[in-house]
């Protein structure tokens, strides 16, 4: 029989079992994910430009027959917003970057609400020329000031894939603005449409500027681990004056430039002169060719997430420079390559197919392109891709131009459309000049 002091000691409880504790109190906390919010709102923004953007050219009928005014008139007011546009990326651009993107874009979406439902009360060409301008100075401050954005809130493994998903916003938008336009036209006519539409980019705007931080250190739902995700530059590093001589002389950037010239020229096509060259040279209806004309648009919507997303992936695995390069050669090379077969294939229906993939193949290099200048531009994001945006603009000024020169003088589709392969064989040699890596700021 043992000692009583043994039995007692034989009931004393242990220290329980290394597996008896609990995971859950030594695992680190998983980030938050306020950072998809932000992006999901920049999503919802791409729609909303887009539907303000493209409602008028739904509407342009209507708005003739009331104005009496010409073809050619029309034309212009097209013009006076890519003008309006192209000026004024790179002001916009330096706003965002020296005051952030919660005050910068909440004002400048409130600007471009407020010339939508002005539209509504136009009266004459030179009202509309003078409203369309300052509709388009307003828009061109979105993208770069998105950008700027995201280069405090995206860290470098999703950046691509978050530029993709704003951009996927934007092709919604065109797939969404001829239904949804033409509803509100035929229900209430051209003028309240323009308002109604006015009303919605002012809603998103209340939104973002009550929910938005500058950066994830101000937001109260962020918590360490997402703040550790990140590890961005601080804000008030924007204080400092930008070498435009440094950044003037850089190689670098002038590729960047160039190669976004190019897919602006590219671009362009499908949202003037698509339609156009389906009704006339493919000899569609035009019911027909207003539904194929949609397919770049819903194509657009899974390749820019789509190429963003595996940009970032080859990032993580083979470096920055790959991972961005990669994407952007295969998608211009593709669409140089698929266009030529869409242009002189007699099936109107194949035509289209290829035209179609051509565009959405282009579009998986959309959103490496803003990752690119959120790569090198770092704190300086909002200006770079303000940059970018005005050789864009100026790209979809020549594709303009060049359709109306060639079919006014020649008679040709064909030669605007070689112009276009091109240019993307160009900016595919030119992406070998990218170095994502070499920061400009």
């Amino acid at each position: 029989m043992k000692p009583a002091s043994t039995r007692r000691q034989d009931h004393r409880p242990g220290p329980p079992p290394p597996e008896a504790a609990s995971p859950a109190t030594d695992a680190p906390p998983r980030p938050s994910g306020v950072r998809h919010v932000v992006v999901a709102l920049a999503l919802l923004l791409g729609i909303v430009l887009y539907l303000d953007r493209a409602a008028i050219s739904v509407l342009a009928p209507a708005i003739r027959h009331d104005l009496h005014l010409g073809p050619m008139a029309m034309g212009g007011i097209f013009t006076a917003f890519v003008w309006g546009y192209a000026l004024f990326n790179l002001p916009a651009g330096w706003l965002g970057d020296r005051f952030g993107a919660r005050r910068v874009l909440a004002g400048i979406v409130v600007l471009w609400s407020a010339f939508t439902a002005l539209t509504a009360v136009a009266w004459s060409l030179a009202s509309l020329l003078v409203l369309r301008f300052l509709f388009g100075s307003a828009e061109a401050g979105a993208t770069p000031t998105v950008s700027q954005s995201f280069s405090r809130w995206i860290p470098v493994a999703e950046r691509a894939r978050a530029q993709g998903c704003y951009f996927a916003g934007m092709s919604a938008g065109v797939g969404l603005t001829p239904p949804l336009v033409t509803f509100c036209l035929l229900r209430w006519g051209w003028r309240p449409t323009f308002a109604m539409l006015g009303v919605v980019g002012l809603l998103w705007a209340a939104a973002w500027y009550l929910w938005y931080r500058d950066t994830p250190e101000e937001h109260p739902s962020v918590n360490a681990a997402e703040r550790a995700l990140l590890q961005l530059p601080p804000a008030a590093s924007t204080e400092a004056g930008v070498n435009w001589r440094k950044v003037g002389k850089s190689r670098n950037l002038w590729s960047i430039l160039l190669m976004y010239f190019t897919y602006g020229y590219t671009g362009y096509i499908y949202i003037t002169w698509f339609p156009t060259y389906l009704m006339e040279a493919r000899h569609l209806s035009t019911a027909m060719a207003g539904t194929l004309a949609a397919l770049p648009g819903l194509l657009g919507m899974v390749a820019k997430p789509l190429g963003g997303w595996v940009s970032d992936r080859l990032t993580e695995s083979r470096g920055l420079t790959f991972g961005r390069r990669s994407v952007g050669m295969f998608g211009f090379g593709l669409a140089a390559a698929v266009v030529v077969p869409g242009i002189f294939v007699s099936n109107p229906y194949l035509a289209v197919v290829c035209l179609a993939i051509g565009d959405g193949a282009a579009s998986l290099a959309h959103g490496v392109c803003f990752a690119v200048c959120i790569d090198t531009g770092l704190k300086r994001a909002g200006i770079i891709a303000g940059l970018m945006l005005t050789l864009g603009s100026l790209g979809n000024a020549a594709s303009a131009l060049a359709f109306g020169f060639f079919l006014q003088f020649t008679g040709s589709w064909a030669t605007p459309f070689l112009i276009g392969v091109a240019a993307n064989l160009a900016g595919t040699l030119l992406w070998l000049n990218i170095h994502p890596e070499e920061q400009f700021a």
